[in-house]
Formats: structure tokens, C-alpha cells, sequence
């Protein structure tokens, strides 16, 4: 049964509602950002708050500083003396070292424990499930305990969770509080649209809003995207620089070794604290997901779900709403809109033969936890032991849920394993499984979702930007690319390849699709039919008047002149310096030219 808890209309936090405290048992939040965390800080209580992420912990310590951060080299001498000398003990740690705190404190009566964003109990099973089952046996033995979500755990999972059996559950009651809007954009390849995003932003094109009587740029954005890899592919097309990406993923040694191979600069990165300077754009794994704060006064929101991978998908329900309320400032025009790029319908079709497998995988489970079990040599289950802890760590249950509990020394079911599986096709498969679907799960949220969507293909101009073809090739895509300009399919990507190549542009102007096809898309063949359709010996000797042997001229200067021969001849063509070489026969050799200024522009001496 499930208590309602209306919230005052004068409370926009609640550490400003007056006598109310953190309930023993689950407190849905009902809204991101409302100051529970902070709450739990400020009390009177000794409190320990369990965080799934070591970002939430710095973050968080960060604003309290009389908080002591629980997790990696942190030794128990230290935790001790805190313990003897703080008035009012306030803990922050994570997870995994939340049972050897709890061995440390003797007297678990004068305590409360918030379990924070305890939705990650079940989102992060799939790759450290004994953790969570770990740090809820330690849970399980202080008397007072709060799991803290805005977007908790579903019923149909938690019901199948005996460590909530019989734990009261509270909701609080929000009135008034605005639905944040999301644009949704379906899409082939979602990461592909990253690229995008970022090749933009880089070339000063910036969403923009009206506010306060006054255009204001959103030159600043947050990527959300649940992959390390992905997001340093991303860096690496783009080019990024390390004064303009902030790079916040999970803090190890792998990847920081990886952030490093992108070259002198690049580092793990930190949120920034209110007041501190963000960069142009900032790449954020599921490490940044829940109860970390950005204060950015111009930055956009833009959510990354590849569909394709278990660990890429966006859960609708529980992810997105908590990267919803990650942006604070009231003065952040766009911190109530977000985009949402994803993929659909690429999983499981049949939902039946999906979960009858887990469940054949369940039973099976069973059999061989009970045979391990009632082993009696010594040899032989020391044997098992070894080899379960090894399938543990390698498979991570995808062929068995049997775990081996050294604490009772026992082996088990690992029934968050299993829970994950069917949480993952929820998320990955039936969430996405169309448009539809999507919209309905959006709206039930709480999110604004907007009926229109824009259909985005971005692997052609992928392809074009990292594919290395041959010139014939190359032509090939521009001249449909081209043909087909009217659709809006491929613009960027043409444009991509103009930059890349200049002559493509030339050769289509001048010669149309059809004869560039008859021509096999050859080089030489297409430079000969140039020169062929060009041999105007009227042309050719303006432009020989123009740039006679020794002369020295700018590359802008030059452009200038052959565009006014051009528009004399009625030649629907742009100048390029470099085609008075290619193609007109000219012997041209690049140059820096002084100006009278002092400055140095780039020039050709014509030889």
C-alpha cells in the first residue's frame, strides 16, 4: 500500500518544509532536484547516504563539506577518527563500500541510511549484481532506512524482491511543477546524430530562444550517452580539443588510460560547481545520470539511446527522467527542454520465447546451485567454488544465475541477474519497439512529447566523413546525393564532401549527373570533358590577362577576378584558385603575401 504525501505549495525544497523528514522505508520523490539528498545532509541525524556513483559523492561533498566521502583508497583508521571527533556524522559511500563501513560501526541504533537513486539496484545488475546484494545484507541491519528515488524501481520488479517485503512505501505529492518538454528524433544510427550535434557546435551554429526580450545561444551542451567508447569515437571525428570537451564517465584506471590515448590535455572530467566555467561540450556516461547538478546558464540537453547494445539504451522511466533534472539554473532558458535521439524496433520480436528462456535459464539455475550444495568433498567443491567465482567475473550471468555467496558460503541464485534480464528487455526491446510506444512511455513520466518527429538518417554522411574511397566512388555518392537534393536526405553529407573535395561541386555544375554517370565517374575522363566543354580561347585569355607569369595575388583576389569572368560568360560556376591549375593549365605556386597591415594571407605567385 503506498502512502500519499502531499507536499505544501510553499515548498519548492524540502529542506524548507518544516518537521518533515526522510521516512523509514521506499519515499518516491515524485520530482528530480527537490533537495532530499540535501535534506539527509542537514539534519540532525547521523546519517549514512549510499550512492550508486562516486561523481554523485564528490559532487555532493563538494557542497557540504563536512561530509565524509566513503570509497576507494579511503582506509578504516580514517573512517574511525571521523567517527570519534564529528558532532554530527554525515557519510556519503558508495555501494560497494557500504558493508565494511556498516563493520565499523558497532551501535547501528543511532543511525539512518539513505539509500540514494536506489533504482540502480536494479540497473546496474547486470554487471555487479553481488555488489547490490552485498550492500543490502549490510543495509539490512540498521533499523532505519530510506530508499531515496524520483524514479524508483517498478512493482512488477520489486515485488520479486524479498528485501522489500513489507517496507512501507511514500510518495510525495508535487502541485504545479512544469513538465519538461522532449523532441524526440528517431534514427537509424543515434550516435552518428552525436557527431552532428558536435560538428555543428564547433561551427557556430547553436540552438537559440527568445527570452527576456533578447536572442539567447545555447553555446553550451550536454551529451548524455552511456558509452566510454562512443563518446571518444566522437572526440576523434570531430577533432575536439581538450579546452572544449568535458569528459565525465565512471573514474577508473581503465578509463582513464583510454581518455588519455586522445592526446596531451585530455583527462577525466568533473561537473563543474555553480559558478564555474563549463566547457562548449560535455560528454556524460550513466555516471552523471542521477542526483548530480549542473549550473550552466545556456546549455542543451540532448540524450543519446542506441538501442542496439544493452548498455546504451535509455530506460525512459527511470534514466531520462533523472538526466531531465540535472540542469539547476532558473536563468537557463533551455533547462526545461531536452532532445531525444534513439532507434526502434532493432530487438527481440518474440517477447514469449525471450522470457521463456529466462525462465528455463532460472530453473536450471537451480538444479545446479542445489547439486553444488550438497556436495560433500572437499576437493571437488573447492573445485566448484573456483569455477563459479571464474564464470562470475566473465560471463556475468549470461549462462547461469548461480553465484557464490562467500559470506554465508553457500551457493545461490543471483535473483537480481535475472531480474536485470527481464528489466533490459523492457527497456531495450518492448520500450522501443515504435514510435508510439515511446510517446505513451515519455507521457506517462511525465514528460511533454511532442506528436511530431523528424525521421534522421546520418550514416551516408557518416560515411562520408571517415570512409576512405576512391575518387570514382566518391563522385559516385556526390551525383546521387545531388540528383536526389530535393528530398533533404543527404545535405550535410554533400556538403561534407564538397570541403573534402572541391572538384565534385565543379564537376557536376559543369557537366550535370547524367553525363558524369556515362563517363564512369573516372577522373581523367571527367577533366577531359572539362577542358573539352571549356576551350573558349575568349576565357582562356582573360584569364591569362588576369593572372600573367610572376604575378603574386590573394587567394581572395584571384577568387574575385575568375567570378567576374565567369558571370561576363554567363558560366553558372564559383572561382577556385586552385582550379586555374587543375584545370585551365596554369603553373601556380602557393604563397604567403604581406599586407600593408602587417598581417600574412595566403596567396599564389603564378610561375
Amino acid at each position: 500500500m503506498k502512502q500519499v504525501i502531499k507536499v505544501p505549495n510553499n515548498v519548492n525544497y524540502l529542506t524548507d518544509w518544516k518537521g518533515f523528514e526522510l521516512p523509514c522505508g521506499v519515499l518516491n520523490k515524485g520530482v528530480t532536484a527537490c533537495g532530499a539528498t540535501t535534506l539527509a545532509l542537514v539534519d540532525g541525524y547521523k546519517t549514512i547516504i549510499c550512492c550508486p556513483r562516486i561523481n554523485l559523492i564528490k559532487n555532493k561533498c563538494q557542497q557540504h563539506k563536512g561530509a565524509l566521502a566513503v570509497y576507494g583508497d579511503v582506509t578504516n583508521a580514517e573512517i574511525d577518527d571521523y567517527l570519534r571527533k564529528a558532532d554530527k556524522s554525515k557519510i556519503l559511500a558508495t555501494y560497494d563500500s557500504m558493508p565494511r563501513l556498516a563493520r565499523l560501526i558497532a551501535d547501528k541504533d543511532d543511525w539512518r541510511v539513505v539509500v540514494d537513486e536506489y533504482q540502480y539496484l536494479l540497473i546496474d545488475s547486470s554487471f555487479k549484481s553481488e555488489t547490490e546484494m552485498r550492500l543490502m545484507g549490510a543495509i539490512g541491519t540498521f533499523p532505519y532506512v530510506t530508499y531515496l528515488s524520483a524514479t524508483p524501481i517498478a512493482d512488477k520488479y520489486m515485488l520479486q524482491m524479498d528485501w522489500f517485503k513489507g517496507v512501507p512505501y511514500y510518495v510525495l505529492r508535487w502541485d504545479g511543477f512544469d513538465r519538461i518538454k522532449v523532441n524526440r528524433l528517431v534514427s537509424k544510427y543515434p550516435v552518428n546524430n552525436a557527431i552532428e550535434i558536435v560538428r555543428n557546435y564547433q561551427k557556430g551554429i547553436f540552438p537559440s530562444v527568445e527570452a527576456g526580450g533578447k536572442i539567447v545561444e545555447s553555446k553550451e551542451c550536454v551529451i548524455f550517452l552511456n558509452s566510454v567508447n562512443n563518446i571518444l569515437n566522437i572526440i576523434k571525428h570531430t577533432n575536439l580539443q581538450p579546452n572544449e570537451v568535458n569528459i565525465i564517465v565512471a573514474s577508473s584506471s581503465e578509463n582513464e588510460t583510454l581518455i588519455k590515448k586522445l592526446g596531451k590535455g585530455f583527462e577525466l572530467g568533473r561537473i563543474p560547481l555553480k559558478g564555474d566555467a563549463h566547457k562548449m561540450i560535455t560528454f556524460c556516461t550513466s555516471t552523471a545520470f542521477a542526483g548530480c547538478d549542473f549550473y550552466s546558464t545556456c546549455a542543451s540537453t540532448f540524450v543519446i539511446s542506441d538501442n542496439k547494445r544493452v548498455n546504451t539504451s535509455i530506460d525512459i522511466a527511470t534514466e531520462l527522467r533523472q538526466i531531465a533534472g540535472r540542469q539547476r539554473l532558473a536563468t537557463n532558458p533551455f533547462r526545461k527542454e531536452i532532445t531525444f535521439i534513439y532507434n526502434i524496433d532493432i530487438g527481440e520480436k518474440d517477447e514469449k520465447e525471450y522470457k521463456d528462456s529466462l525462465e528455463e535459464k532460472l530453473h536450471t539455475s537451480e538444479k545446479n546451485a542445489a547439486y553444488r550444495n550438497e556436495t560433500n568433498d572437499k576437493d571437488l567443491r573447492a573445485e566448484l567454488i573456483k569455477e563459479t567465482v571464474t564464470l562470475q567475473k566473465v560471463n556475468k550471468y549470461s549462462q547461469s544465475y548461480v553465484w557464490y555467496d562467500s559470506v554465508k558460503d553457500r551457493f545461490s541464485i543471483n535473483k537480481m541477474a535475472y531480474l536485470n534480464d527481464l528489466f533490459a528487455y523492457d527497456v531495450q526491446k518492448e520500450n522501443y519497439q515504435n514510435s508510439l510506444i515511446v510517446k505513451r512511455q515519455l507521457e506517462e513520466n511525465g514528460f511533454a512529447a511532442d506528436g511530431q518527429e523528424l525521421l534522421s538518417d546520418y550514416k551516408e554522411q557518416l560515411d562520408c566523413i571517415i570512409k576512405k574511397e576512391s575518387f570514382a566512388e566518391r563522385m559516385k555518392r556526390y551525383c546521387e546525393y545531388r540528383k536526389n537534393k530535393d528530398l533533404a536526405k543527404f545535405h550535410f553529407a554533400n556538403k561534407v564532401m564538397e570541403r573534402q573535395n572541391e572538384d565534385l561541386a565543379v564537376y557536376y555544375d559543369a557537366l550535370g549527373y547524367d553525363r558524369i554517370k556515362a563517363l564512369g565517374y573516372k577522373e581523367t575522363n571527367l577533366k577531359n570533358e572539362l577542358l573539352k566543354k571549356r576551350k573558349t580561347h575568349r576565357l582562356l585569355e582573360d584569364f591569362r590577362l588576369l593572372f600573367p607569369v610572376g604575378t603574386r595575388m590573394l587567394v581572395s583576389a584571384i577568387k574575385d577576378k575568375m567570378n567576374s569572368v565567369y558571370s561576363k560568360y554567363g558560366i553558372q560556376q564559383k572561382g577556385v584558385a586552385s582550379h586555374l591549375e587543375s584545370t585551365y593549365g596554369f603553373k601556380m605556386k602557393a604563397i604567403k603575401i604581406t599586407l600593408d597591415d602587417g598581417t600574412r594571407k595566403n596567396g599564389y605567385k603564378f610561375i
